[in-house]
Order: C-alpha cells, then structure tokens, then sequence
C-alpha cells in the first residue's frame, strides 16, 4: 500500500534531528556560504522525499503539501535549537548558532524557536490531517499565516538593526518570510462566495444592547492607547508615561537585542490600524473581512505575546532588561500581557462563531421597486 504523502512529511521533519547532528559534527561547518549551501540541499532534499512519495499517485495533490515538507522540518530544526539554547539538550546547532544565525541564541530567538518547534509544527500536523481526510483547512491556515508573518516582520528587521548584521544563512529565511505572505493571500482570495440573496435575518442590535462587542471595542480602544504608549517607551521618546512605564513596567523594551523595539513598531504601524477598523466593524455590521482578519490577528497576536512574555523572563536576557521583581509590577505586566495574548482570541471566536453576523445583509430590491410604484 506505501506510505501516504502526510505520513512521508511527518517522519522528513524528523529527520532533522540526526541530520542536525551530524552537520555539526562535521569540522568543515565554520564558513559561512558553506553552511548556506548545506540549508539549500537540506531543505531540497526533505522537500522530495514527499514529492516522490505522491508523484505516481492519480489523486492530486495540494500544493501546499510541499510547503509543509520544508516548514515541519524547520519547526523540529527550531526546538531542537531552542532546547539547545536552553542546556536541555547539546551538540546539535552549535555550528549553526556559533557561525550561521547567532542571533537565535538571544532570548527572543530562543522563545520564537519554541513558538515554531511546537506551535506551528502542531498547526502543520492539523493542515495535513484535513488534507488526508479531504477537509479545508483555510481558518488554520489563516492562523497560521498571522502567526509566522508576525514572526518574520519583527525577526527580519531585527536581525538587519542588530549587532550580528547579515550573514549568508540569513537567506535561509526568505522562504519562511514570502511564502506565509503568498498563502495567507491565497487563503484571503479563497473566501465563500456570500449567497447574492435577500437576507431574511432581523436588523442586528444596537452596539449599546451588545455587552461581548461593547467589552472588546473598549479592549480595542484601550489596545490602541497601549500601542502608542509602548512605542514610546521602546523608541525613547521623552514623555513622562513613556518613561514611567519603561521604567517600571516593561524594562525588556530596552533591551539590547532590538527585538522588542521592533515588535512595538509592528503594534504601531500595523496593530493599531486593525484595531481602529475593528471597532468600525463591531459597530457597524456587515464587514465580511472581520472573520478572515481577527484569525491572522489572533495569530499574530499570539504569537507576539508568547515570545515578548517569554523573553521578558527568560535568563538570557540582562537581569537588568527582565521583569521587575516588585510585585505590583509583575501584576500589571501579567495583566496588560495576558490580555494582549487572550482577548483576541476571544475576537476571533466571536467573529467565527457568528460569521453571518458580519455579512452583508443584501436589501430586496423588489420591495423597494414596489414601494416607489405605490408612491
């Protein structure tokens, strides 16, 4: 019978873990192209063990199956490093952490190693189970597509602002930047067709008589003020609060790594307009686009949150740029963090579960004709 083309994916992505090992074994493994070269043919070959598995087969075969041959290998490449950054496990990515990306080895590396080597290896593992059993998996793949772009927007530019600079193994990283870009496009393009039917579902409420939408426009508004006072902070600027807050609350903004001055700058100037078109949505009824945007927030966000709190903490960072021990900061660092991470879950939920909510309700035309006959 052989081997299904989910099953060939699932055991390339192990491979990674002898494969890692021995190329850090090899003493050859200091020069910089000569491990570019190596992540190439690496990623080829973990890529043909599934196309050749599916090649003579008469069902066709998703693209994005490929796509998943290279991801789940780097998602067990990326615990694997973090495991080693962490001391749990050693001699696997020391070469590539010493010569390659030394920058994975900070603590904001360390915690989007993890966010990759589990969260996203467990979405991948979800993708290929709905396509074994023939079933969409476009809501996860949104996710999904919020979540690694929101990774690749801050990693990318901090690696450019940070000390290491550009080495060849940054390129490794191309793929995992455009490819996300291309499919959340696609998953965006391959929206349902809304019905061109005269709705028959009552007018909605009043935002007044909506206490869920009411509580997440105020988290919205509320976001939105934290977004700009966050990036004052990070960036420096001489505003009373935003010292304050640095000071007292999220010192890891400073941190020398660059990273979470970036991450506030993606809240900025990307965050803070969703928000802003979010509250129109919940007030006004009738964005379609609320459902398919709140899954590529709700990723992003998560995976935003997980990496800034983890590297917030983690003992890698400068005691100095860590959470403060004071218990009344540690509170209000906990609570402005874990609702950042949660309540846009919580949005994403309500848009889902109530997609028709958010369609537009098509007006019959014909009562209208006939009502101007009437007149």
């Amino acid at each position: 019978m052989g081997v299904s083309g989910p099953t060939a994916v699932f055991f390339s992505s192990l491979t990674a873990i002898p494969i890692s090992y021995m190329l850090n074994k090899a003493s050859s493994m200091t020069d910089p192209r000569l491990i570019l070269l190596c992540g190439v043919l690496v990623l080829v070959f973990v890529t043909l063990i599934p196309y050749l598995t599916v090649k003579y087969r008469p069902q066709k075969t998703d693209s994005f199956f490929y796509v998943l041959s290279i991801f789940t290998f780097s998602s067990v490449i990326d615990l694997v490093i973090a495991l080693e950054n962490d001391g749990i496990i050693g001699d696997f990515m020391a070469f590539y952490l010493r010569e390659g990306e030394p920058y994975l080895k900070t603590a904001y590396g360390t915690m989007i190693a993890y966010w990759d080597g589990v969260a996203h290896y467990a979405m991948y593992l979800t993708i290929l189970a709905a396509q074994s059993w023939g079933q969409s998996y476009r809501e996860v793949g949104l996710y999904w597509a919020g979540s690694i772009g929101h990774s690749m927007f801050v990693f990318m530019p901090g690696i450019l602002m940070g000390e290491h600079g550009i080495r060849w193994p940054c390129l490794l990283n191309l793929p995992y930047l455009i490819i996300p870009v291309l499919a959340g496009a696609k998953f965006l393009r391959g929206r349902p067709q809304e019905k061109e039917e005269t709705s028959s579902r009552p007018e909605p409420p009043s935002i007044w008589r909506r206490p869920m939408d009411m509580f997440l426009i105020l988290y919205l508004a509320a976001a939105s003020v934290l977004a700009i006072v966050r990036f004052i902070a990070a960036t420096g600027g001489n505003v009373t609060i935003g010292k304050y807050y640095l000071e007292k609350v999220e010192p890891y903004m400073s941190d020398p790594s660059l990273y979470p001055k970036v991450q506030m700058m993606v809240y900025l100037f990307y965050f803070l307009p969703y928000y802003g078109a979010s509250i129109y949505g919940l007030i006004y009824p009738g964005e379609a686009w609320m459902s398919d945007w709140s899954l590529l927030h709700a990723g992003a966000a998560a995976q935003g949150q997980f990496s800034y709190i983890g590297a917030s903490l983690h003992n890698r960072t400068p005691y100095i740029h860590r959470v403060p021990q004071n218990s009344s900061a540690r509170l209000v660092f906990w609570l402005i963090n874990l609702t950042l991470f949660l309540v846009p879950q919580v949005l994403a939920y309500r848009c889902l579960s109530n997609a028709d909510f958010f369609k537009k309700q098509i007006k019959n035309k014909t009562s209208k004709a006939s009502k101007k006959k009437v007149t």
